[in-house]
C-alpha cells in the first residue's frame, strides 16, 4: 500500500512546474527541473553559481542504523533550506539538491559585483559562508553527540555562460560540481582558484599575444610558412606557452583559449598581408567542438584575402584521441574547405607515429628530441631517415622541429627533409610584412650555402 502511495506522489510531483521543485526534486527520468531552471537563468545572461556543501563525517557514519543516517540527512537538508531563505532573496535561489549521499548543492543567482582577482563576489562568499557556519551549527543540535566529529566543507564556482562554452547545461552542471569538489577536497587549491580568475580575464579581455616563428624551405631557403604561437599577458604566470595551454586544459577552458587563439592569429595574418601557409596548433577536442568549424570560417569571412588553403591545423597530443574514425570525419569536413593537417612532435612517442598511420595528414612535423644532436646519435638519424622515407610513401611533407645548430640542418641537408624549423633559422617575433624580411635573406644565403657544401 505504502508503495502504491509513493508512486502517485511522486506522478502528482511530475505534474508540478520546475519552479515547485527547486527544493530537492526527484530525478526524474523524463525532467530535471534543476537543468530547466538553471537553463533559464543562464540563457537571460545572470551570473550563477554553484556551492558544494560536503558533510565530513564518515566515521560516526559507520556507527549508525540505515534509518537513524536518513533522519539525519533530512535535517541537513531542512537546515540548509531555511538558511538559504533566511540569507537569500527568494529569486536568487536557483534550487537545492542532494547531490550524493554526503553531498548537498546550492545553486544561486548572484547581483554583486565580482571584483577581477576574485572566484566568486566578496559579498556573496560572506553569505555562503554563513550558510555553511548554519548547517555546521544546525546539524551539531541535531545530533549533540557528534559535535567535535563533524564538519561541512564547501566551495563556489561560477558557471560559464561563454559563448564559446556553448556546452549543454547539463554538462555545465557536472563540470561546476567536480570543481567545486576539487576545490572542497583540495585537490585545487586557492592559489589555482585565483589563477582561474585570472585566465577567465585574459579570455574576456583577449589579451594574449601571438607571434610567428618561420618554417624555412631547405631547398630554395625561401620562407615556407610562419607557425604562429602564444604569449599570455607579460609578467604573468600565464605568460609561456606551456603554463598557458596546460592550466586552461586543468580549467577546462581550452577550447575557449584556443578558439580566441586562432582568431587572433587569422587578424594578425590578415594585417600583414600574409600569402604564406600558417600554422595553427589546435587540439583534437577543440576540433571536435561543434562550432570550431563554423568559427574558423567566419573569421575567414572577415579576412577575404585569408584562403582556407593557407591554413594548417597542427595537431597537438594536448589530448589523446581514442576515436580515429570519428577523427578522420571531422577532418573530411575540414578537408572540403580547403584546410590541411599536420601531425605534431613525430618521433616522440607511439602516440604520434599512430596518428600518422591513423590520420594521413598532409604534412608531418618532426619533434625536436629527434633533431636535437642528431649529427652525434646515429640512433635518431636511422629514426629521422625512416620518418622521411614514410613520408615519402604518403605523399606527405616534413618539417623538422628545434634546429638550433649548423650541423644539425646539415642532417637535414643530407636527408633532403623538406622544411626546418627552430632558431638556427630565426627565434619566434612578431608577424612581418613581406617589405620587412630583409633579415631572412641571411638566412636564405645560408641555407643555400650549406646545402651546397653537404651535396658536394
Amino acid at each position: 500500500m505504502q508503495k502504491m502511495i509513493d508512486r502517485f506522489s511522486w506522478a502528482c510531483r511530475m505534474l508540478l512546474p520546475d519552479r515547485l521543485l527547486r527544493f530537492y526534486p526527484p530525478d526524474f527520468t523524463l525532467r530535471r527541473p534543476t537543468v530547466s531552471l538553471l537553463n533559464k537563468r543562464i540563457r537571460r545572461g545572470k551570473d550563477c553559481y554553484l556551492t558544494l556543501f560536503k558533510l565530513d563525517c564518515y566515521p560516526v557514519k559507520q556507527e549508525i542504523s540505515r534509518g537513524e543516517w536518513s533522519n539525519f540527512l533530512e535535517a541537513a537538508r531542512r537546515h540548509l533550506r531555511i538558511s538559504a531563505m533566511n540569507r537569500f532573496e527568494e529569486q536568487e535561489v536557483i534550487a537545492l539538491v542532494q547531490y550524493s549521499d554526503t553531498e548537498l548543492i546550492m545553486l544561486t543567482e548572484s547581483r554583486y559585483f565580482k571584483e577581477k582577482s576574485s572566484f566568486v563576489p566578496e559579498k556573496l562568499r560572506l553569505l555562503l559562508d554563513g550558510v555553511r557556519t548554519d548547517l555546521e551549527v544546525g546539524l551539531a543540535g541535531h545530533r549533540p553527540e557528534w559535535r567535535n566529529t563533524l564538519t561541512v566543507v564547501s566551495a563556489s564556482v561560477p558557471f560559464s555562460a561563454a559563448p564559446a562554452s556553448d556546452a549543454p547545461t547539463e554538462i555545465l552542471l557536472l563540470e561546476s560540481y567536480q570543481s567545486a569538489l576539487a576545490l572542497a577536497t583540495g585537490t585545487i587549491t586557492p592559489q589555482m582558484q585565483s589563477l582561474r580568475s585570472e585566465l577567465e580575464h585574459v579570455l574576456d579581455n583577449g589579451t594574449i599575444t601571438v607571434l610567428a616563428q618561420p618554417i624555412m624551405n631547405l631547398t630554395t631557403g625561401d620562407v615556407f610558412g610562419w607557425e604562429m604561437l602564444t604569449r599570455g599577458p607579460e609578467g604573468s604566470l600565464l605568460h609561456f606557452p606551456d603554463e598557458l595551454f596546460n592550466f586552461a586544459t586543468q580549467s577546462r577552458l581550452l577550447s575557449r583559449l584556443e578558439f580566441l587563439v586562432v582568431k587572433r592569429a587569422l587578424d594578425e595574418i590578415a594585417s600583414r598581408s600574409i600569402k604564406e601557409p600558417v600554422f595553427l596548433n589546435i587540439t583534437a577536442v577543440t576540433l571536435s567542438h561543434p562550432l570550431f568549424l563554423s568559427h574558423v570560417l567566419e573569421c575567414l569571412e572577415r579576412s577575404p584575402s585569408l584562403s582556407a588553403r593557407q591554413v594548417i591545423f597542427e595537431i597537438t597530443e594536448r589530448h589523446q584521441i581514442t576515436n580515429f574514425t570519428a577523427m578522420n570525419a571531422i577532418l573530411g569536413s575540414f578537408r572540403q574547405h580547403g584546410f590541411r593537417f599536420a601531425v605534431d612532435d613525430a618521433g616522440s612517442g607511439y602516440s604520434s607515429l599512430q596518428w600518422i598511420g591513423e590520420l594521413v595528414p598532409e604534412l608531418i612535423k618532426i619533434d625536436s628530441s629527434v633533431i636535437k644532436h642528431v649529427d652525434q646519435i646515429a640512433i635518431k638519424e636511422s629514426l629521422l631517415r625512416a620518418i622521411v622515407m614514410a613520408a615519402r610513401e604518403m605523399n606527405c611533407e616534413i618539417v623538422a622541429e628545434g634546429v638550433e645548430r649548423e650541423e644539425e640542418a646539415d642532417i637535414l641537408f643530407k636527408l633532403e627533409v623538406d622544411m626546418g624549423q627552430g632558431y638556427y633559422f630565426a627565434r619566434p617575433n612578431v608577424l612581418l610584412h613581406e617589405h620587412e624580411r630583409q633579415m631572412f635573406q641571411e638566412t636564405k644565403d645560408r641555407i643555400q650555402h650549406r646545402r651546397g657544401l653537404v651535396a658536394s
